[in-house]
């Protein structure tokens, strides 16, 4: 029995969509940055130096669009976003580094400034520990899960 990766979104279900994206990244090299292959949205891969993230998660492909190719003091930096439908897309970012502190509240209310300067509603983000970590050479905290 093959067993599938399942999307959470409205209803539970199996996503060929989302398999077939998984697959097109991994035949390409891609390997699972974590050592657990799927989040509830989405399953990221290291290829070509960058995180590679598929994701089922809409309101996370809206905020990629919106932070797309811009330098932030406090988001990951993407690369590209491919939107594959509507629930469905390919978002390409930055390489960063686990979290070795805890989340300043500081660091929460300044990213929560800027994302609603860059037209993210901060109600829509989620602070929790695998969301954010630190950029490899400034140490700087960035939201990776946008």
């Amino acid at each position: 029995m093959k067993k599938h990766r399942i999307t959470l979104g409205e209803v539970l279900q199996y996503d060929p969509d989302f398999e077939n994206e998984v697959d097109k990244i991994k035949n390409q090299g891609g390997v699972y940055i974590s050592n657990k292959p799927s989040g509830d949205y989405g399953t990221v891969f290291l290829l070509n130096g960058k995180a590679v993230k598929v994701t089922t998660d809409s309101v996370e492909l809206e905020h990629a669009q919106k932070l797309k190719g811009k330098k932030t003091n406090n988001f990951v930096f993407i690369y590209d976003v491919t939107q594959r439908n509507e629930k469905l897309g390919i978002i390409t970012m930055e390489v960063l580094g686990q979290l070795n502190q805890q989340i300043p509240e500081e660091w929460v209310e300044a990213t929560e400034k800027e994302a609603q300067r860059l037209g993210i509603d901060p109600e829509e983000l989620d602070f929790i520990g695998d969301n954010v970590m630190e950029h490899p050479k400034t140490g700087k905290l960035k939201m990776i899960d946008v």
